[in-house]
């Protein structure tokens, strides 16, 4: 199975460029396809930029789907999060169907991979879909911000596509959710996916899993990607994966690259990347000390 990376990202330049060049000194030999869903205009700055480090660079520049201005809090380019399975479907069908891999992985802007892809998805095997935090729906249906009864807008999409999968497909599997933080997808998922009817209903925390439901295609399990499910669960200090904008801590990360099975994937982290373990006890030790020095200014001046 040959394995390749999809570097999805639309800000941020100079983060993306450090992120894709430590991509590639840890995966020499791997592929490495950029989607760019940010302003068009950007595109050009971005593929200068990161064209060093990759072998094929798509920019996504098609419009909202006729359902996204009933999406609750739309603002701007927010569509472009709700409806990011559907970009990655247009990469499939104008660029990635010509390439040569047989499963991607999603590696995000903000997202920290400090391992070759081939040790950390060892556990993959060919024609299987990972997606981290897979759960069935019924367990967090309460509290599941794009499910739960509470949220009437989002409760009322989420009932529309399962009529809709349910008439056209006939379905009727338990249905199944996920975090978008780790993501492998198969060429076999996405040649179908990318060809549905209706793209546009539902989310894509509960459409791509049951779209592999109704494809048939088998889930890999056999994996250590388990994110924080925000408000579904308690707070996780020491997780390294987390949906929302807040950052994994220095000493996390160095704690995971000290343990042989610790964590070698974080998100999110907005920081530059050290190298090596010397390089980020020094990252530690840095923000400590800057800690230190806003927290008590005269200890430090003494």
């Amino acid at each position: 199975m040959k394995l390749a990376i999809l570097f999805w990202c639309y800000k941020n330049a100079d983060l993306c460029e450090d992120r894709v060049k430590n991509l590639r000194k840890l995966n020499p030999e791997t592929s490495i396809y950029v989607l760019f869903g940010g302003e068009p205009s950007n595109s050009k700055k971005f593929e200068l930029t990161l064209k060093p480090y990759i072998d094929d660079f798509f920019t996504f520049d098609e419009t909202p789907p006729p359902s996204a201005d009933d999406v609750q809090f739309r603002e701007g380019a927010y569509w472009k999060y709700y409806f990011g399975d559907l970009l990655i479907s247009s990469w499939y069908r104008n660029c990635g169907a010509r390439l040569g891999w047989d499963t991607i992985i999603i590696v995000q802007w903000d997202m920290l991979i400090l391992g070759s892809i081939s040790e950390i998805f060892s556990t993959l095997q060919e024609d299987q879909i990972l997606l981290s935090g897979l759960r069935p729906v019924g367990e967090v249906e309460d509290k599941w911000v794009w499910v739960a009864p509470s949220e009437l807008q989002n409760r009322r999409i989420y009932l529309d596509f399962l009529a809709f999968v349910k008439d056209r497909y006939a379905y009727s599997q338990e249905p199944l959710g996920f975090v978008a933080i780790v993501m492998g997808l198969p060429r076999t998922f996405l040649e179908k996916f990318s060809h549905i009817q209706r793209p546009e209903l539902g989310f894509m925390e509960y459409r791509v899993p049951i779209y592999a439901q109704i494809f048939g295609t088998p889930f890999c399990t056999d994996h250590r990607f388990t994110p924080w499910w925000g408000a579904v669960e308690p707070y996780k200090k020491n997780s390294t994966l987390r949906a929302r904008p807040w950052p994994i801590s220095k000493l996390t990360i160095l704690r995971n690259l000290f343990n042989p099975k610790g964590s070698r994937v974080f998100h999110p982290y907005f920081g530059p990347t050290p190298s090596g373990l010397l390089g980020w006890g020094r990252a530690v030790l840095a923000s400590f000390l800057r800690w230190r020095e806003k927290k008590h200014p005269a200890d430090m001046e003494s």
